[in-house]
């Protein structure tokens, strides 16, 4: 069978065929077809085709037509099965073999008007021109674009044993039309507008948006015609990536033309949480002691602890990781406790930091107000034996009792009551000489008594008392002055004093001159004196025991310094010029640039100590950074055995010895290196604390 393997349309593709007949390897049959256009709109593609049948070497008589009466040269083109032409016309042609370029079509159906002609057949016989002699065919093409079909032709041309049946086929695959669209967009934020773009195949064609973000999904819009859609991703979102601060999704693009769906395009899209997404939380501050908050409707300086209960709530589906808040320079973890007694007044701070599971912070600050507060104070005290008038007298039966006494107010909600009292040195129990109710200030001298018999010394004991605490302050009247008094019973003595006990006793002040020599105990009718002198108001005192000092040095004593270690004030140092300064932190986790525990300085890298990474691992790529040349004799040149810069070279076959290559030219290689020398380290907190011992501190607060 004789093939040809040039087109004469220029642009075309050969399909060859067959025939039947003893000169078929002298006669050829070929069909060439082109896509001349493509309907993005309809999704087709139309093609163009001729077929011929030419004598192609030799000289032969070529027929296809009805000659002599038979029904020859009918012809029929098939494409994917279905018929797309006909032709029952004549048709023939003599002549000899010619090249593609002078191929000549024969429109005539007259058998003498061919005559010396090269055959072709053609598909219309009627056409004006051989370029108008073709058919066509519309191909609709798959939904996805893409179409692949048969193109096959057939004819009877038998008229002789030359010739019989032409045919001819081959599957081809038709330019993919582009149909579903592309959307483009960027990284997206949720709760802020952004644009997606489409650019359609067709202006006709209409889109549906939609989205899918982990197990959240929605229609943007539907069947839009625009070519720019704005789209809001809505915060609710965030709820899909609870413990990241970005999600990943994907953007679906479905494209109709029409009511028909032409098909589906998908494209990962990022949105970004935005940073208005945080935690947040709220508080409460109440007193530990209810009995204090309903009197006073107020925190008390010493006497409250401040109850702290804080609801945090995570934003978008984050949950809270963490919860911190600091109150006047101590800091508590937790969303409950319970803070010290407050040592401030006036106005106080609190500063809660929530972080969430997507490492998100809120701090929420605020203040509160602290009623300052002191004991119960007796401050100027001094008592005698007088007369009515308050004129000193050691037989006067009345005291002179000089005072000056505070009771704090807490904007008069306090309670105050102020009492003078005296008993006998021998009884145990007081009786009341004066009082003052309601009062939160007493200044003055008082002539208090009138039944203080002059026989008898007397404890004099001022009780000055409030909602929270009583204070005592002591004095003493003597009996009536005298130089020696022997008791009635004989068996009591005294000097300077009446006697009344059977005792030793001295009214007058006393010098011992030598040594005193005590065989028995030592009593002392109050400790105050001695607690003051040693203890006053702000001393601290470290024990073991958990029973604090009250009960045997009395006064008012709290817990103190709990879990911290002491250091003194230094007023040129800012981290501690203040009393009572908290800072410092248990455990410290070091990170690039971190502030440890409210120091002033942050931990950097020039905190570290110096160090080198040895690199363990890398690659090396060598540049040659200066080209040169190799040089020797003449010759045809083989390389050859020789080692070093040597080579072995050949002239006409033979061995002429070894020359040695010139110099290269000045180079440098630079070594680049890649890979990292690992990493190192945990991360996790280190402890911070000096070898310990733990005991109890108390702080006198009154």
């Amino acid at each position: 069978m004789a093939t040809i393997s040039t087109p004469i349309h220029s642009g075309y593709t050969i399909i060859n065929g067959s025939i039947s007949g003893g000169s078929s390897s002298k006669i050829g049959t070929w069909m060439e077809y082109k896509v001349v256009s493509q309907s993005i709109t309809n999704n087709t593609s139309t093609i163009r085709f001729y077929v011929f049948l030419a004598t192609l070497s030799g000289s032969y008589n070529v027929y296809a037509n009805n000659h002599s009466g038979t029904n020859r040269g009918a012809m029929s083109v098939t494409v994917g099965g279905s018929t797309v032409y006909t032709r029952e016309k004549n048709g023939f042609a003599t002549g000899t073999a010619v090249s593609a370029s002078n191929y000549t079509t024969q429109y005539s159906t007259g058998y003498s008007s061919a005559s010396g002609k090269p055959f072709l057949t053609v598909l219309t016989d009627n056409a004006s021109t051989e370029a108008a002699a073709y058919g066509e065919c519309t191909i609709t093409h798959n939904a996805d674009g893409t179409k692949s079909v048969t193109l096959a032709w057939s004819g009877d041309c038998s008229f002789s044993s030359s010739i019989g049946v032409i045919t001819g086929s081959a599957t081809i695959s038709l330019p993919t039309i582009p149909r579903a669209t592309t959307p483009s967009v960027g990284t997206l934020t949720m709760g802020t507008a952004s644009t997606i773009t489409l650019s359609p195949a067709s202006s006709t064609f209409t889109h549906t948006l939609r989205y899918t973000v982990g197990s959240a999904s929605g229609t943007i819009i539907t069947k839009t015609a625009n070519t720019s859609v704005s789209w809001t991703p809505a915060l609710t979102l965030a709820n899909q990536v609870p413990n990241a601060t970005t999600a990943v999704g994907t953007l679906y693009c479905d494209t109709y033309s029409g009511s028909t769906l032409i098909g589906t395009k998908s494209v990962s899209i990022t949105l970004n949480v935005p940073a208005s997404v945080i935690p947040s939380a709220t508080y409460t501050l109440t007193d530990s002691n209810s009995a204090i908050a309903t009197k006073f409707s107020a925190f008390i300086q010493s006497k409250s602890k401040v109850k702290v209960a804080i609801t945090a709530s995570g934003a978008y589906g984050s949950t809270i990781a963490s919860v911190t808040t600091t109150i006047n320079g101590t800091t508590y973890t937790g969303t409950s406790f319970t803070t010290d007694f407050l040592t401030g007044s006036g106005t106080q701070s609190i500063s809660i930091t929530i972080k969430d599971s997507r490492s998100r912070t809120k701090t929420v600050s605020g203040t509160f107000s602290v009623l300052a507060y002191k004991s119960p104070s007796v401050t100027d005290v001094a008592v005698f034996r007088c007369n009515s008038s308050g004129v000193a007298s050691h037989t006067g039966t009345y005291a002179s009792v000089k005072l000056k006494v505070t009771v704090t107010s807490l904007n008069s909600k306090n309670d105050a009551s102020i009492v003078v009292q005296s008993k006998r040195k021998t009884e145990t129990s007081y009786s009341n000489l004066k009082t003052w109710t309601g009062s939160y200030s007493v200044n003055g001298t008082y002539v208090v008594g009138g039944s203080l018999s002059n026989q008898y010394a007397y404890d004099i004991r001022i009780a000055v008392s409030d909602y929270f605490e009583t204070v005592y302050a002591y004095a003493d009247v003597a009996t009536a002055d005298t130089i020696f008094s022997i008791r009635n019973n004989g068996l009591g003595l005294a000097i300077g004093k009446i006697s009344e006990q059977n005792k030793f006793e001295v009214g007058w002040q006393s010098e011992f001159h030598e040594d005193v020599t005590f065989y028995g105990d030592v009593a002392f009718s109050s400790l105050a004196w001695l607690r003051d002198a040693i203890f006053p108001i702000g001393s601290i005192r470290m024990t073991t025991s958990t029973t604090g000092a009250t009960t045997f040095l009395g006064g008012t004593w709290v817990l103190w310094g709990a879990g911290k270690v002491p250091v003194g004030v230094d007023a040129n140092d800012t981290d501690f010029s203040t009393v009572e300064k908290t800072g410092g932190a248990k455990t410290v986790t070091l990170t690039a640039d971190v502030a440890l525990g409210g120091e002033s300085d942050p931990w950097t890298a020039a905190n570290m100590p110096s160090h080198n990474h040895a690199l363990s691992s890398g690659t090396v790529t060598i540049t040659e950074a200066a080209a040169h040349t190799h040089q020797a004799a003449s010759g045809t040149y083989k390389v050859g055995s020789g080692s070093g810069s040597t080579y072995k070279y050949f002239t006409n076959g033979g061995t002429t010895g070894p020359a040695t290559t010139g110099s290269g030219g000045g180079h440098t290689h630079t070594a680049n290196l890649s890979g990292n020398t690992g990493s190192k380290g945990s991360g996790t907190a280190h402890s911070n604390v000096q070898p310990y011992i733990t005991c109890y501190f108390y702080k006198r607060t009154a």
